[in-house]
């Protein structure tokens, strides 16, 4: 993964905006920890969990609410698909995108996507790509 570090431009443009909060599901503690590092050099508040079963959670026992919801493909008790399909339901409309592996075929990520990403990668997301979320998700706000 290419490193996080960015120009002072881009993160003083970043740093300019109201503080973002993205909450990350994916069970992979090395890409979890990468983008929780990188979201933070942005100047985002970061949360991460291991399963789709614990994002689903925090949204229905909590009043926990993010900008951003970066949902990994496959996982163990609740894969991406069947969180981000229970998160639409509950009525939740946080942009959502998915990150799927080298291994997921074109059939699963069409499932994945028609279950309410709004996006969707091949993992790993690098430094350009989280960098061009967090400008989307600041426009929004």
């Amino acid at each position: 993964m290419s490193s996080c570090a960015s120009s002072s431009k881009g993160k003083r443009k970043l740093n300019e905006v109201k503080k973002l909060s993205v909450l990350i599901v994916a069970d992979d503690d090395i890409s979890q920890n990468s983008y929780i590092l990188c979201l933070q050099k942005f100047g985002v508040e970061t949360l991460g969990v291991r399963n789709g079963f614990m994002a689903f959670n925090i949204h229905d026992k909590t009043q926990m609410r993010f900008d951003l919801i970066l949902m990994s493909s496959t996982m163990p008790i609740m894969d991406g698909i069947e969180a981000t399909k229970k998160l639409r339901s509950m009525g939740i409309t946080t942009m959502i995108v998915g990150i799927t592996t080298p291994n997921d075929n074109e059939e699963y990520r069409k499932e994945f996507m028609d279950a309410g990403l709004d996006e969707c990668y091949e993992k790993p997301l690098i430094k350009e790509i989280l960098q061009s979320l967090v400008e989307k998700i600041s426009n929004k706000v």
